[in-house]
């Protein structure tokens, strides 16, 4: 049965309005904390942690496979220890009083998002990392724990079970994010509120594991559908279960467990629709990929290299250290086709500008290659680009309605 439009709009809205309510100022304050009153101590504090030789070599030694890999170590363990320590607490909390008190929740949601975005930023970079390298960690931690932060503490973060090892990779990479993607986007104007709505719904699909499920069933990936089934009821079963039996509370489970998911599903859709958010085609009508994936460059809140979504599509095993020798390899390819790369924001900050309209606060940012355009141009133009469709939403509702979508990529996945 189709959901009505009307519908899909009203329950985008309520997820936002959510966000709003809940996790704005907690995503904000801490964003602002440590920008304009921390980073001045906090960077060098922590570049000097982490480049300890004692540290990394306990990293190499014991946790990863390879040694570049400890890049990853100190962020990872600050995390995974601020969330065990909050959860923890939470959990006490509520065991000892019956309820939480809104402080402390608004407590957790802080430490749940961390200094400068930190925690939920290391949270999704991590499972995005294992989900693409199953071979991250040695082999003894690999078979005792698995993948850390995609199938163990991502639940705390809204995160169903091998979600990145299956959707991540097998939908949204194999069709970088064109029609089919559970991420898809070019149906919608991205500086649009009211289509924004739409796809916070789209988003909330896919962060449920269910448009991915639909996909797998669909094309006939039985292996992945079956995979990505035994996470979702891991997240939607067994985990909510253990929790209610433990603190037998819905609103402990309500606050501390699906507040994430909900919190995800906003700030996914919003981040997306900057990663993705302008469109250009070739004289074949073929998509335009140094267009219709955003590269940041010299960004101040980059997570190893997760603000370079253009090089995460097109050279996915490039290591982050790497990218900028990769760029120099590309620059007479951005230069031809006017690449969509900007320097010195965040990509929330310019996924807001985007579905603002404020394209002349984009343009301010945007790397013009040819060296040859008025930031007037630039600004009409990432207007053009960002308004750009491939098809209606209607059309592309119906194409998902009547399986037509499925049935054109079957053959680009079947096993």
């Amino acid at each position: 049965m189709m959901v009505p439009r009307g519908v899909r709009y009203l329950l985008g809205v309520v997820l936002s309005l959510n966000f709003v309510f809940y996790w704005a100022v907690p995503v904000a304050g801490m964003g602002m904390i440590y920008k304009y009153a921390l980073s001045v101590v906090g960077r060098p504090l922590f570049n000097f942690i982490d480049t300890r030789p004692t540290l990394r070599e306990f990293a190499a030694k014991y946790i990863y496979e390879k040694e570049k890999y400890n890049d990853f170590f100190l962020m990872s363990l600050w995390s995974a220890a601020s969330i065990l320590s909050m959860f923890g607490l939470v959990t006490y909390w509520q065991l000892k009083h019956g309820s939480l008190p809104w402080w402390l929740i608004f407590a957790y949601y802080c430490m749940w998002v961390g200094l400068g975005g930190r925690s939920m930023g290391t949270a999704y970079t991590m499972a995005h990392k294992e989900g693409h390298n199953i071979m991250i960690y040695q082999k003894w931690w690999r078979r005792a724990i698995g993948n850390l932060f995609e199938n163990r503490l991502g639940v705390l973060y809204g995160n169903v079970p091998y979600n990145f090892q299956t959707s991540h990779v097998h939908i949204h990479h194999k069709l970088d994010g064109g029609v089919g993607d559970t991420f898809y986007q070019w149906d919608l104007d991205r500086s649009s509120l009211s289509d924004f709505m739409l796809y916070v719904y789209r988003i909330m699909l896919h962060m449920t594991g269910y448009s991915s499920l639909v996909y797998f069933r669909e094309t006939g990936r039985q292996r992945m559908y079956d995979k990505l089934r035994t996470g979702c009821m891991q997240y939607w079963l067994y985990v909510p279960a253990a929790m209610l039996l433990l603190t037998k509370s819905f609103s402990f489970l309500f606050f501390i467990y699906i507040q994430p998911l909900i919190c995800m599903t906003f700030f996914l859709a919003l981040l997306n629709f900057g990663f993705h958010g302008f469109m250009e085609f070739d004289a074949q009508g073929k998509s335009i990929s140094v267009v219709d994936s955003t590269c940041i460059i010299d960004g101040e809140d980059d997570s190893f290299g997760e603000d370079d979504h253009y090089m995460h599509h097109y050279a996915t095993t490039v290591y982050h250290r790497d990218l900028p020798e990769e760029h120099k390899a590309r620059i007479a390819e951005f230069k031809e086709h006017k690449a969509s790369v900007f320097r010195g924001l965040s990509i929330l900050e310019l996924s807001i500008f985007l579905l603002a309209g404020d394209f002349k606060k984009l343009a301010e940012h945007y790397v013009d290659y040819t060296e040859s355009m008025t930031k007037e141009q630039i600004a009409a133009m990432l207007e053009v680009r960002a308004k750009r469709k491939q098809m209606t939403y209607d059309e592309y509702e119906a194409k998902l309605a009547d399986g037509s979508v499925y049935k054109a990529n079957a053959l680009k996945v079947a096993e």
